[in-house]
């Protein structure tokens, strides 16, 4: 090379040298590096410092800490490449399952009625017909009204089968047309729905009564015999129906029996009294108004011939007529 030109080139370096050494790059001196190759450490992760060249005059220079993948509670070296490969999809697939079961609890609250947690089933039994078929459903203690389960459904994921709730008469009379009404649990009430048909013709609530029920029909499930004793009644003043023979059989009689067959020994008025006055009809009459008189359970009845449900691999849902599922059993 010419030696003029060489002369030129190194000068050139120099006003170079001078320029930056005094020019904008100057004010790194004062702040930090573009990069700090020994890092600083902030807990278990070691972190790298990067300069940023910013887009404008007043911010020109940013720091950006990027930190490295370390072992979990580790003090040591940073992860290999393929460690924290694995890592990060360990992490994505936590993540997907975290999802997964987000996406699940928001399908299954969108699907869920407005009934969920008032009212569950609590029992079945299955085999054996539809007459000994039932679902048992029961309100929650917590509910703060009766719920209305008139018009709504049980029915079988696994067969497709499945019926309506009906209506019932909350008070049944012998012997006289019962008109039927939607039904409603109180807070506490359970009910029976049975598969089969009413023997009194009809769905009904129990009371301190329905145990007379039992002496003429077979009801299941089986109701109490939970009458009053013929002995609390009052009974008429007069006449030989106090005499000691009376009185005696009158305290010894059972609950919940219709007297038939009297013995030929009591007193005539003795024997009118516990044919006439002691059966189911006389016990509404005499304890309608107590306190006490409605019993907390319903017998409801699908009036079917056929069983609904499976005896094993079943799932029962007990949904509202917008079939938004409240509760469901599965055995």
């Amino acid at each position: 090379m010419h030696e003029d030109v060489k002369w030129l080139f190194g000068l050139l370096l120099v006003f170079a040298a001078i320029f930056f050494a005094s020019g904008s790059l100057g004010r790194l001196s004062n702040t930090r590096p573009f990069l700090d190759p020994t890092g600083h450490s902030t807990g278990d992760t070691t972190n790298l410092d990067f300069a940023h060249i910013g887009t404008n005059s007043t911010d020109d220079i940013r720091y950006v800490s990027m930190p490295t993948v370390t072992e979990s509670g580790s003090t040591g070296a940073p992860l290999t490449t393929q460690e924290a490969i694995q890592k990060g999809l360990q992490d994505a697939g936590l993540k997907a399952d975290e999802i997964k079961k987000e996406l699940a609890a928001l399908e299954a609250a969108s699907n869920a009625s407005p009934l969920k947690g008032k009212l569950a089933i609590v029992g079945r039994t299955t085999g054996g017909g539809a007459p000994y078929e039932y679902i048992l459903i029961r309100a929650s203690t917590e509910n703060k009204e009766k719920v209305l389960i008139t018009g709504l459904r049980l029915e079988s994921v696994a067969s497709g089968r499945g019926a309506d709730i009906p209506k019932g008469v909350p008070l049944f009379f012998q012997n006289e047309l019962n008109q039927e009404q939607p039904i409603y649990l109180a807070p506490g009430d359970s009910a029976y729905i049975v598969t089969g048909r009413s023997s009194l013709g009809t769905s009904f609530r129990l009371n301190k009564c329905t145990g007379f029920l039992n002496q003429f029909q077979t009801i299941y499930p089986n109701i109490p015999n939970r009458c009053p004793q013929p002995s609390e009644n009052d009974l008429p003043v007069g006449g030989t129906i106090y005499n000691d023979a009376c009185r005696v059989y009158i305290n010894a009689l059972p609950s919940c029996r219709v007297i038939l067959n009297p013995p030929t020994s009591l007193s005539p008025e003795c024997v009118r009294y516990v044919t006439t006055e002691i059966n189911y009809t006389k016990c509404l009459q005499y304890h309608k108004n107590d306190s006490d008189f409605y019993d907390p359970s319903w017998r409801i009845y699908l009036n079917r011939t056929d069983p609904l449900w499976k005896t094993s691999r079943e799932v029962i849902h007990l949904v509202d007529g917008n079939d938004k599922l409240i509760d469901a059993i599965t055995y």
